[in-house]
């Protein structure tokens, strides 16, 4: 189990990671999503242990991690561009990683067949999509008490992110382990982690979709009655334009509530926003 306490770190005197607390489940996989440069790198390597926290405790079960060898032998973090040898081939880097971790051999064959690599590849003549399915294939084949994976769908094929979702699950219920991995986008984790945080500022907010599905907010398109005045002011609203003959809402109520206010519409249209809307109207909240 990992758990960040309250954890800050400043980079060139800015504040990227700002009181930042969170705990994962065991046997679990833990998504935190941001756009480029939020600060999800920083995060990771903090919880690896390259980084010390300005403030705030890191632990993985009771013990802490930064300068703490025999809990760093637990841990696997995989950046998002993984440095490597110019001579580096498949096998030789395999064989690094074997001289710190066990590595399932038959399962990193398998791996290897899954995600189309061979071993005497060299990997300066592999794409960004091949290097990262190689690195999954490493990480998968260790897979230690605690895996971290940075911007782990970058590059990937849909196909190979199918494989790396069902492998991960298969490892993950298997061995026992936790998983924290980072996304850009929403969308790829919703339906991978078992819980999801949002990284905006510093800041994590913890979000679910139990959590949208029972706080939905709706998309109100109003096609205006001339000469009729609306009582917008009964609603939650979240953002609004008026045209000339129609009215663009974001609402936090209910449709039933909707309807009475736009009872007399010549038209109305109601509809859920998208999961990653809702997150960005939370994180608007956070701020």
């Amino acid at each position: 189990m990992l758990d960040v306490l309250h954890v800050s770190k400043k980079i060139n005197d800015k504040i990227v990671i700002d009181d930042c607390s969170f705990q994962t489940k065991n046997n679990s996989i833990f998504g935190i999503v941001g756009i480029n440069g939020v600060g999800k790198t920083t995060l990771l390597r903090l919880c690896s242990g390259i980084l010390k926290p300005d403030e705030g405790t890191i632990l993985l079960g009771t013990e802490t991690i930064y300068s703490n060898i025999e809990a760093k032998k637990n841990i696997v973090y995989i950046p998002d561009s993984p440095y490597y040898e110019p001579n580096s081939t498949v096998i030789s880097v395999k064989r690094l990683y074997e001289a710190f971790y066990d590595i399932d051999n038959n399962y990193f064959e398998y791996l290897l067949d899954r995600f189309e690599l061979k071993k005497n590849d060299f990997l300066i003549h592999l794409s960004k999509g091949m290097l990262k399915r190689f690195y999954l294939v490493i990480a998968l084949a260790i897979a230690p008490k605690l895996l971290l994976l940075d911007e782990t769908f970058d590059g990937i094929d849909p196909k190979c992110k199918r494989i790396f979702k069902e492998e991960i699950k298969k490892i993950v219920n298997k061995k026992k382990i936790n998983v924290v991995l980072t996304s850009h986008s929403l969308r790829e984790l919703s339906n991978l982690a078992d819980e999801i945080a949002y990284l905006v500022d510093g800041k994590l907010l913890k979000i679910d979709d139990k959590t949208y599905l029972n706080d939905p907010i709706y998309r109100v398109v109003v096609y205006k009655k001339p000469n009729v005045k609306y009582d917008i002011n009964k609603l939650y609203v979240l953002k609004m334009e008026e045209l000339e003959s129609v009215i663009l809402l974001d609402v936090y109520n209910k449709p039933e509530d909707i309807k009475y206010v736009f009872s007399d519409a010549l038209h109305l249209e109601i509809k859920e926003v998208s999961f990653d809307n809702w997150v960005v109207y939370q994180m608007e909240v956070l701020k």
